[in-house]
């Protein structure tokens, strides 16, 4: 799941640095990005020496909805693109009309081989035998990369997508970031649940299983709403280690300090569900005798906050 589906970028999507660009972004889709700042300043301040490393840095972040910074432009360099005929050619293998075909079709010796303003010259380019082009349903898959740009910011689309836990395509907009990340949104989001299903579990009779739009943020799709005269519930931050003299794993926050003496130890050492620690350290066979077994140690108390 994308922890930050649903951000917006420049406002509420994380910034991260880019040492080849020089400045911070804020981006929908991150990958590979393990440091992460909540806001621009605290990445430029952490990252750069530059005195207008902050200033570039929102310039550069794709525009938010209402306009906070005036001079930022609202269509990414080199401007804006316009709808055009062009052949789908990961999978409907037709001509299709939109604005989101890929950034290289516009190049200078591809654009009139690949984009089109009339739906006649395209076919006749790409599918001359083909008595159905255009097809005049929806494209099957975004360039979500450009997603802030070109769908009328910041709705964060919703798209179905392959779940191989599930055998499965979901519809939200918590897929995985690398998902949407360029070269990759054409392969595995879709407009149309059954394009994703035909693509990869064109056997299974429960496809797409989940169909409901998300709205807001992505985990606001799997809690019900309250009343703010209701209790929020208690969400516990629990961590299991290992007892190897108790065959088993321990549920607490008293484990001795050379477990956490680096991050290869506290990968080793630390869990967050408790079968995982019991598979790991006593095996798959003694699981269940070790989750039988678990018990608490005492709390932790602390008044750091």
């Amino acid at each position: 799941i994308n922890p930050f589906a649903g951000c917006a970028p420049g406002w509420d999507c994380p910034w991260y640095y880019d040492s080849a660009a020089g400045f911070c972004k804020s981006e929908m889709h991150q990958t590979e990005t393990y440091v992460i700042y909540r806001t621009t300043k605290e990445c430029c301040e952490a990252n750069s020496d530059s005195a207008d490393c902050i200033e570039v840095s929102k310039r550069e972040a794709a525009p938010f909805p209402f306009r906070i910074y005036p001079d930022r432009p609202m269509q990414p360099p080199p401007g804006g693109r316009s709808r055009k005929y062009f052949p789908d050619l990961s999978n409907k293998l037709n001509c299709v009309y939109s604005l989101r075909y890929e950034d290289w079709m516009m190049t200078d010796g591809y654009e009139g081989y690949y984009l089109f303003d009339n739906a006649g010259d395209c076919c006749d380019m790409w599918y001359p035998t083909r008595t159905d082009c255009p097809d005049r349903g929806s494209i099957v898959t975004p360039d979500a990369e450009d997603e802030a740009y070109y769908m009328g910011p910041y709705q964060g689309s919703n798209y179905y997508f392959p779940d191989f836990d599930k055998n499965s395509c979901a519809r939200g907009r918590d897929y995985p970031a690398w998902m949407g990340d360029n070269d990759y949104e054409k392969h595995y989001l879709f407009v149309e649940g059954y394009e994703c299903c035909n693509k990869f579990f064109p056997t299974s009779s429960n496809c797409p299983y989940e169909t409901d739009a998300q709205h807001g943020y992505y985990w606001e799709s799997y809690n019900e709403r309250r009343p703010n005269s209701e209790a929020l519930p208690t969400i516990l931050n629990e961590t299991y280690y290992p007892d190897l003299g108790s065959d088993t794993c321990i549920k607490g926050e008293d484990y001795p300090d050379w477990m956490i003496k680096d991050d290869v130890y506290k990968r080793l050492y630390l869990y967050k569900d408790g079968g995982d620690c019991c598979e790991f350290w006593f095996g798959h066979g003694a699981k269940d005798d070790c989750l039988s077994k678990i018990f608490t140690s005492a709390p932790v108390v602390t008044t750091d906050f």
